[in-house]
């Protein structure tokens, strides 16, 4: 532990850093599922009233053709193991059963930073080789604006309407137009970079994580994903790692750094094209 690392407090199941404005919070018994990235107290991330299921940042196997929906419970919402070692919050969740497949999380904060570190493994305790990808989806309230530098290709959709993006010097730029979203509406992409940010009012999130190739990108899957239901309810922020082959006790690790700005929006205006924005989420993850 360095002088830097916040040290997590724990009330019942909710595990808490705080470090000057900004507070992170993890709920063991939900899946060990991030529900807090707050500064001043206005949470980025959705809670249970706008969707009792789906709210907060959560992990899942990708593909999802794996295992339908909903997603195993106790991958994504059953009561995790937590301990706490130095700075570091470890959680260990269930094995599910049919996929075989265990998920383990680490948490740990540099308060000087402001960055959160997530370790996320995927743990195979079946008895039959499994392929899998690691996969943070992460839900915002409806609205904002979400970018990300685009990758090999272009946009493309799945089952659901293609939510189509503005592309401005090689960065795709999603604004939220309730009016155009009409049903579920979803976009799978390769990212470029290794990140993805989203700007709600002057609150940046970024999520920075290894640059993953459209080769290593899970069957029917992206390295990057945005979804935006039909009720207008919450927008998911998703970034996958790489598809990989575990056998009989194998594991894969994968991290995804968060981090929470507020911004000066007279100096990086949240606009689509905004060379500032895109300068500053550079400059944070480099």
């Amino acid at each position: 532990m360095n002088a830097n690392s916040v040290v997590p407090t724990a009330t019942g199941s909710l595990y808490s850093f705080q470090f000057g404005d900004t507070q992170f919070a993890v709920d063991a018994n939900l899946g060990g599922r991030i529900v807090t990235f707050a500064f001043s107290g206005r949470n980025i991330l959705t809670g249970p009233a706008v969707d009792p299921a789906n709210f907060g940042s959560t992990l899942w196997p990708s593909p999802q053709t794996d295992w339908g929906w909903p997603p195993p419970a106790q991958i994504d919402s059953a009561p995790y193991a937590a301990s706490i070692d130095a700075a570091v919050l470890s959680l260990s969740g269930a094995t599910a059963p049919g996929l075989g497949l265990a998920v383990e999380k680490e948490f740990s904060a540099d308060g000087k930073s402001g960055v959160v570190t997530v370790l996320y493994t995927l743990a195979n305790r079946g008895s039959q080789a499994r392929q899998v990808a690691p996969w943070e989806i992460t839900r915002v309230a409806a609205g904002g604006l979400t970018f990300f530098p685009m990758g090999e290709g272009g946009p493309r959709k799945g089952p659901q309407d293609l939510l189509s993006p503005a592309i401005v010097d090689g960065v795709a730029w999603f604004a939220y137009n309730a009016a155009t979203i009409t049903a579920d509406q979803k976009l799978f992409a390769d990212g470029l970079e290794g990140w993805i940010a989203h700007v709600d009012g002057d609150l940046l999130l970024v999520k920075s994580f290894a640059d993953t190739p459209t080769s290593q990108a899970a069957p029917g899957e992206a390295e990057i994903e945005i979804y935006a239901n039909a009720g207008h309810t919450y927008v998911e922020v998703e970034n996958q790692g790489a598809y990989v082959n575990l056998t009989p006790g194998a594991a894969t690790a994968w991290t995804v750094r968060w981090m929470l700005r507020k911004l000066d929006l007279a100096a990086t205006p949240a606009s689509v094209g905004s060379a500032a924005l895109v300068d500053l989420v550079r400059s944070l993850v480099k």
